[in-house]
């Protein structure tokens, strides 16, 4: 399969589901899309599309990734904060935070944030529609944005590669971030966030899945970063590999 001639999604979860931006291959053309679940993304954008989330995919069983110690290292304070400890796979059919914490305990000797446990049911959705389809997981890619974010700094302006210090949430770290996606995508990114819904999608929704879409480009054109430059595989055989 040739990466560069296929379609390319960057993905981030959102209160709608899973906010999707798709880059086609014969136009160029970007078009995006709320899907209500991962199922649905996948059966929008088949093989040999390439699918990079904003979502932890191979589960440790020791509760350890080295991806995200890299990821954390990488970006340094404050930002390192937005790469949570990946909740076990054990965890996954948990029904509420607390037995979550117990299940996570019992494997690793550590609860899991709120943060964690706020999208356990998404990591469950990716991890069982990967389970399902050899093909699928050999397409989906986990990226982390603030990754991306960090890299298109480096290489619009120079300097040391660390996390953007302004958090994602903030009027000026808005800014910085949509700054940094502007050159890059032009008039689609202003048209994405004046015609989300507020109720499914938040502008940082927006503005992670086409930092996510940007490293898709970098993975297609085998660019992206790896981390770790190998690729350590969970039980389930998925990898835990993180991309930029």
């Amino acid at each position: 399969m040739d990466r560069k001639k296929t379609d390319l999604l960057g993905v981030d979860g959102c209160k709608g589901g899973w906010y999707a931006v798709r880059q086609h291959a014969r136009t160029g053309a970007i078009e995006t899309r709320v899907c209500e679940s991962f199922a649905a993304l996948l059966a929008w954008a088949q093989a040999p599309a390439i699918i990079a989330v904003d979502m932890p995919i191979g589960l440790s069983s020791t509760g350890f990734r080295t991806c995200d110690a890299e990821a954390r290292r990488r970006l340094h304070w404050p930002r390192s904060a937005s790469v949570f400890q990946t909740p076990v796979r054990q965890t996954l059919a948990a029904e509420d935070y607390q037995q979550a914490c117990a299940l996570n305990r019992e494997a690793t000797g550590k609860g899991i944030s709120q943060q964690a446990f706020n999208i356990l049911r998404k990591i469950a959705e990716v991890d069982a529609a990967l389970h399902r389809d050899p093909r699928d997981a050999s397409r989906v890619f986990e990226v982390h944005p603030e990754l991306a974010f960090m890299q298109l700094r480096v290489e619009r302006e120079g300097g040391e590669a660390t996390g953007l210090v302004e958090g994602k949430t903030k009027e000026a770290g808005h800014a910085k971030r949509k700054a940094l996606l502007a050159p890059v995508f032009g008039a689609v990114l202003q048209t994405a966030l004046d015609e989300r819904f507020a109720r499914h999608v938040q502008k940082d929704d927006v503005l992670d899945a086409f930092a996510v879409l940007w490293s898709a480009r970098r993975i297609a054109s085998d660019s992206a970063v790896r981390l770790p430059a190998e690729e350590p595989r969970d039980s389930a055989g998925l990898p835990m590999v993180i991309r930029y």
